[in-house]
């Protein structure tokens, strides 16, 4: 019993000096919060960062008059959202489980693979058969050190004396003791705080000069990875071995990225599919119609991914609206898919996109219309005079020189015609 106590001893002050808590202090607090709470949730909202940024339980609160918890973390992949649901199911009385399903998440096997987004959680949680039977399913025997023991992660820190002292002061500090998080944009663009409920509340508007994405993967190419609809299957089945019902939902993202993952409406027929298998809803707010829900527009969004506070009251209210509604009525609201979206949407531009780094850059125009739009592309370097790349063609790609940086001004108007319709300037 000595060596036990001993050895967790050993544990706790080797998990203190190294374990950067600064970095994943989003876990930390959630945990903190979601113990603070246990006991009191009735509806549990499980998905990425595209949940925490996009949902405000606070605003539920006040229009379903019951207490709505975010248990999402960043990139929260679907074995994460199984075990962190099993969790919240054993220390309350749950009347609704709303799960995410951002295509990342679920398409990428890649992520599935980076153990780290499930260390942080277990780190976190309380002792709990159910906290075993996580770390086995993360990783398994070869990531056992990991799992067990936080600090393992850091060891390559061992002996770094500027970092313990860094990693030991901010644990010091108010902010830390206090279970808080705050951040000034150092631009001058607003804040980023943690709040109540696990929702981060950001005031950071997005530049339209940052139009530009760096694609992620093409959904006309990449499905839903096995395991990742093996979790998505057994966390509708526990909600309905338990008689939770569950709502499947999309947060909305800007249609930038959307654009650019090349097949967006391949990955919501795979997740329709499955909703229909088990007749549980599905909605994707990405093809609300925008009289319903205006939310693509720059003030609502801090990136390409995440809505900022503003949009995130407006996105919340109107996901209450869906939820709490009829299925049949809701039909109103949304497009059937996404083609159908950029069709009936006017002509514009979204920004550029690319797909890797290295030697020169390939870059394509986002944009809802295929060959009734021409485009007029001007690049003006860092260093360098501005050169026209193309004076107004349907044509949608073209190439950067490896390394240049400056502004890429894409002019638009509808073939035939000599009247613009849209000037876009963005930084590359």
């Amino acid at each position: 019993m000595i060596g036990i106590l001993v050895f967790a001893g050993i544990v706790d002050r080797l998990n203190y000096l190294y374990v950067d808590v600064e970095t994943v202090q989003r876990w930390r607090i959630l945990w903190h919060n979601y113990y603070e709470d246990r006991g009191k949730i009735d509806n549990l909202y499980l998905g990425s960062s595209h949940v925490y940024c996009d949902i405000d339980p606070q605003i539920l609160d006040e229009l379903n008059g019951q207490y709505n918890f975010n248990l999402s973390t960043p990139g929260q992949v679907m074995n994460g959202s199984f075990y962190l649901l099993k969790e919240a199911d054993q220390d309350n009385e749950l009347s609704h489980v709303y799960l995410e399903m951002y295509y990342w998440c679920s398409v990428n096997d890649k992520g599935m693979s980076e153990y780290y987004r499930n260390w942080y959680n277990i780190a976190f949680m309380e002792p709990s058969i159910n906290k075993i039977e996580y770390m086995i399913a993360n990783g398994g025997l070869n990531e056992c050190l990991e799992n067990l023991f936080s600090f393992s992660r850091y060891r390559t820190e061992l002996g770094d004396g500027e970092y313990v002292k860094r990693v030991t002061t901010y644990k010091k500090g108010e902010e830390y003791q206090a279970y808080q998080y705050h951040r000034d944009y150092k631009d001058g663009n607003g804040y980023a705080e943690f709040m109540p409920r696990g929702f981060y509340y950001v005031t950071g508007v997005y530049s339209e000069r940052n139009r530009i994405f760096k694609q992620g993967c093409v959904l006309t190419e990449d499905s839903m990875v096995d395991k990742s609809e093996q979790y998505c299957r057994k966390v509708i089945e526990y909600c309905r071995r338990k008689d939770i019902p569950i709502t499947l939902f999309i947060s909305p993202i800007n249609d930038l990225q959307l654009i650019s993952t090349e097949g967006y409406d391949h990955y919501i027929n795979e997740v329709r599919e499955i909703a229909e298998e088990y007749e549980i809803p599905f909605y994707d707010f990405n093809l609300a119609k925008e009289q319903y829900l205006p939310i693509q527009q720059n003030q609502y969004f801090q990136d390409l991914d995440h809505l900022n506070g503003y949009g995130a009251a407006v996105f919340t209210t109107f996901f209450h609206k869906v939820v709490s509604g009829e299925a049949a009525e809701n039909e109103k609201y949304f497009y059937a898919s996404y083609a159908d979206k950029l069709k009936e949407t006017a002509p514009a531009i979204y920004g550029i996109y690319y797909r890797s780094d290295e030697g020169s850059k390939t870059v394509w125009i986002a944009s809802n219309r295929d060959s009734e739009v021409e485009y007029r592309i001007t690049l003006t370097p860092k260093e360098g005079e501005p050169y026209m790349v193309q004076n107004f063609d349907t044509n949608k790609e073209f190439t950067v020189s490896r390394g240049e940086e400056g502004i890429c001004t894409i002019t638009a108007r509808m073939k035939g015609s000599s009247e613009e319709i849209q000037t876009m300037e963005i930084n590359y």
